[in-house]
């Protein structure tokens, strides 16, 4: 119950977010005047300021802050709550003010801290892909924003003879052929932003809208990227890519990949490059 509140939070437009936040805290003011003296909704003010620090961003948070304050003071005047001296609201209204902006603050730092967090946590730290996690979270993001008429086609590229090249010229030259392949593959697809590298020498691809025509002029445009970058450092190694065209998007993408790996799987027992195709019909029985 918790994470869909959260999920249903963090699909808010900024600007529903926005008037939740000043909704509440004019609510709350209102409650303030109705009971006077009565009863304190301190706590209950942290709630708008700290939407609007999380959700939004550091002004929006500061500018709910004093506005909460401000609520909060003309809740007292019109309530009739009255002080022995008139400098006493005044100095509450800014220590309110200062406690609300101070809290703001680090709520928006914590949020800063968490998304970079969250950002290093779906990144391959070597070439700076989505890693699977990531990639699988994107494709799922895409295939929600299809109509379910569209092609799709999801790709995966691996490669052979990896390890002669990290035990005979050293981890620190493989690293650098991870981050050149990455960059060919990212520099000849149509979306750079649907390349993921999946684990070790592993990278996929997403190809939205695109049929199994399209995706082999794509592919077979990556498959000669690499092939130069190969001639380029004289390296030993096999490209395999495995390739799966639906002509209507899945209900889920597991199935999908599944075939793309197994496909893998049989191709990587060649010693020459390859590249393959597999066009489904409609999608796949997916539970």
């Amino acid at each position: 119950m918790t994470q869909r509140v959260l999920n249903y939070l963090e699909s808010i437009s900024k600007r529903a977010m926005a008037l939740i936040a000043i909704g509440i805290t004019i609510l709350l003011g209102i409650l303030d005047f109705e009971t006077a003296a009565e009863i304190h909704f301190l706590v209950i003010y942290l709630l708008p300021i700290a939407l609007a620090s999380w959700y939004l961003n550091r002004n929006s948070g500061i500018y709910i802050a004093i506005m909460c304050s401000l609520v909060w003071l003309v809740a007292d005047s019109l309530g009739g709550r009255f002080y022995s001296s008139p400098w006493i609201a005044g100095w509450n209204f800014l220590m309110r003010t200062g406690a609300f902006v101070v809290i703001s603050l680090s709520q928006s730092q914590l949020r800063s801290k968490f998304d970079a967090l969250s950002e290093l946590a779906r990144r391959d730290f070597l070439t700076g892909l989505p890693n699977g996690r990531a990639f699988y979270e994107l494709t799922a993001r895409e295939m929600e924003r299809a109509y379910g008429d569209e092609p799709l086609t999801l790709a995966f590229i691996d490669l052979a003879g990896f390890k002669w090249i990290n035990h005979r010229l050293g981890y620190a030259t493989g690293d650098q052929m991870m981050c050149t392949i990455a960059h060919a593959i990212r520099q000849n697809v149509p979306r750079p932003d649907l390349v993921g590298r999946i684990g070790g020498t592993s990278f996929a691809v997403l190809l939205p809208n695109t049929a199994s025509d399209g995706a082999n002029l794509i592919l077979d445009q990556v498959q000669s990227a690499l092939k130069d970058e190969r001639k380029k450092y004289a390296q030993p190694v096999t490209f395999f890519i495995s390739a799966v065209a639906c002509t209507k998007v899945p209900r889920s993408i597991a199935e999908l990949m599944h075939q793309a790996e197994a496909q893998m799987t049989r191709m990587k027992g060649g010693t020459k490059d390859l590249l393959q195709i597999a066009t489904v019909d409609s999608a796949p029985a997916l539970n």
